[in-house]
């Protein structure tokens, strides 16, 4: 049965959690006290569609009559595992049937596990599964995905619709934009963030690819753009984060067509006015894309 959440959201953005997507380390759905960013009650997005923040990554819970729909797990250890699904049975008490991950850091998949003993089903990308298991952060995670695709995927259970599409490179070679075309809410990720940016180089993340998924992402017809951490996002707002990735791309590309090298790329390429600060192995990594260097 539905219950009403006891919050709504406001489609405006508000000040940055400070937090990155990279946090958290450990075997996940142990029982202890829970650490600071507490998770917090469900709050009602569009009918049938909740959001929980806090744990780490955003959680989203898809209400039909035939079960739930779950996208990313937050982060491992704690309570945070029975956090998560006290919030969920605040919405419903139908089970969870289905789980997406956004892409395969321990904030997103940390209790993947807890939802297939329950007797769920976890659908991701393929690469999400290779990287899973052999990042060093995740590997020792259990909840591996159970069911996998290429590129794009859709699930079509109890009268909803969720779309899976996996556009190409940016924070992860993994990420995943999750789509409910019937409530116009795509979630993002880790794509749009309040603070820096950041890609994962190690696992195929890339800055100079990012705005492929924006691109993609833009093409779908909606209203709210979930993050993977901090308040719902409007659709000028994805606008606006790509238009800055652009922004600091071409000066990248300008800083070395001038003659920056690694070690100088830093200090000739302007970020400030974008309200970034990128580390030193960060924009190496940039650099690299840009010179075409492995």
């Amino acid at each position: 049965m539905m219950k009403n959440s006891r919050f709504s959201v406001a489609l405006v953005a508000v000040l940055s959690l400070g937090a990155t997507s990279l946090l958290a380390q450990g075997k996940g759905g142990g029982k202890g006290p829970e650490r600071p960013d507490p998770i917090e009650k469900a709050r009602l997005l569009k009918p049938n569609l909740y959001m929980i923040t806090g744990g780490g990554a955003n959680t989203l819970v898809r209400v039909t009559p035939e079960g739930l729909i779950v996208v990313d797990t937050k982060n491992p250890g704690g309570d945070r595992a029975d956090r998560l699904m006290e919030e969920i049975k605040a919405v419903s008490n139908l089970p969870v049937k289905y789980v997406f991950n956004t892409h395969h850091h321990p904030d997103h998949v940390g209790n993947n596990q807890r939802f297939i003993d329950a007797g769920a089903t976890i659908i991701d990308v393929e690469a999400l599964k290779t990287r899973m298991a052999s990042d060093p952060r995740t590997k020792d995670i259990p909840g591996l995905p159970t069911q996998t695709f290429a590129k794009d995927y859709v699930l079509k259970f109890g009268g909803a619709e969720v779309d899976a599409h996996a556009y190409g490179r940016g924070h992860t070679g993994d990420d995943t934009m999750i789509y409910f075309p019937d409530s116009k809410v795509v979630m993002v990720s880790d794509q749009i963030t309040d603070g820096n940016p950041g890609a994962d180089y190690a696992n195929g993340g890339s800055l100079l690819e990012w705005n492929k998924s924006l691109e993609g992402v833009l093409k779908l017809d909606f209203e709210i753009a979930i993050a993977g951490r901090g308040e719902p996002k409007s659709r000028a707002d994805v606008e606006a984060f790509r238009a800055k990735m652009a922004t600091l791309i071409s000066r990248a590309q300008d800083a070395i067509k001038a003659g920056a090298t690694k070690d100088t790329f830093g200090s000739q390429l302007k970020t400030d006015d974008l309200g970034w600060m990128f580390n030193p192995n960060l924009l190496g990594g940039l650099y690299d894309e840009l010179t075409k260097k492995s």
